[in-house]
């Protein structure tokens, strides 16, 4: 009897210990990468309840990778486009550059990003209905409604607003000939990999996508790897996995660096070879 009192004496502390830290690591929160979900937007929701939707999906579609809220620092902000802190306000009291009413600004600012571009900063922000954002027709009118709550009172609804373009993708991009070594299906899948990760925020392939970074078709990639001393596939495992480890002439290193980490491993080979195949490269 006392041996058994013994072990269990010597037994429960450590039992406690370990659920003391089993409970711990439950308390942490956990990090999983989801794709952005789409929300159920309806016509009777108040421009307060869209400003609330628009503010997470601001958040979620990437708007907040190149835009800042930093207050005191005007239009210019410290981000890669303006600042949207006081937005609402701003355009109220005179700043110059595109449409006069705040809803029109907004619209065109979202619809059309290249028909006005702020001073100091580059035209590279595609169409929010366009990928890597593409926002529906009602959760452009949330984020239009979450802009206007910068600086002023949200009023618009849905239905007020004219809708986007209709038609195929502006991502539909065009080589001379296919990629070779990749199955249609393949190519279908590696160019839908492209549009989820947001690369095409950044990138252009085909003429089309950003230019905050070098073109996924690029003439010369083949060479670049070459003066590394690495093939063109360990090159590009390179630029996904370790993106500042070489950084492209004329452009900045601001590539996320925890892309790699958020692909399978089926996905990051597959884009591998297709972007090998073009000749181009992920940087």
């Amino acid at each position: 009897m006392n041996r058994a009192f013994q072990y269990a004496f010597a037994t429960l502390p450590a039992l406690a210990v370990l659920g003391l830290f089993a409970y711990f690591s439950n308390w942490i929160p956990q990090t999983r990468w989801e794709p952005p979900q789409k929300r159920q937007i309806s016509e009777q929701m108040t421009p307060i309840e869209l400003a609330k939707i628009g503010e997470v999906l601001a958040r979620e579609r990437g708007c907040m990778l190149c835009h800042t809220l930093e207050p005191g620092v005007g239009v210019k902000g410290l981000g890669r486009g303006p600042n949207f802190f006081q937005l609402a306000l701003r355009r109220k009291e005179g700043v110059p550059g595109g449409p006069n009413d705040l809803i029109s600004y907004l619209v065109q600012a979202l619809y059309e990003p290249g028909a006005y571009v702020v001073e100091n900063y580059p035209n590279i922000m595609p169409p929010s209905w366009a990928p890597p954002a593409k926002l529906t027709y009602e959760e452009l009118t949330a984020v239009i409604a979450y802009l206007q709550s910068l600086g002023g009172t949200p009023s618009v609804r849905v239905g007020q607003i004219p809708k986007p373009p209709t038609g195929a993708s502006p991502f539909t991009p065009s080589t001379p000939k296919p990629p070779a070594g990749l199955s249609p299906e393949e190519i279908a899948e590696a160019q839908k990999l492209l549009e989820k990760y947001g690369c095409m925020a950044c990138h252009s392939l085909g003429g089309q996508g950003g230019q905050l970074g070098p073109a996924l078709d690029r003439p010369g990639i083949s060479e670049e790897a070459k003066e590394l001393g690495l093939s063109l596939e360990e090159y590009l495992r390179q630029s996904i996995l370790n993106p500042g480890a070489y950084v492209v002439e004329g452009f900045s290193d601001v590539m996320p660096k925890d892309l790699g980490k958020k692909m399978t491993a089926e996905e990051f080979e597959l884009l591998v070879r297709y972007l090998a195949s073009l000749g181009g490269g992920h940087k």
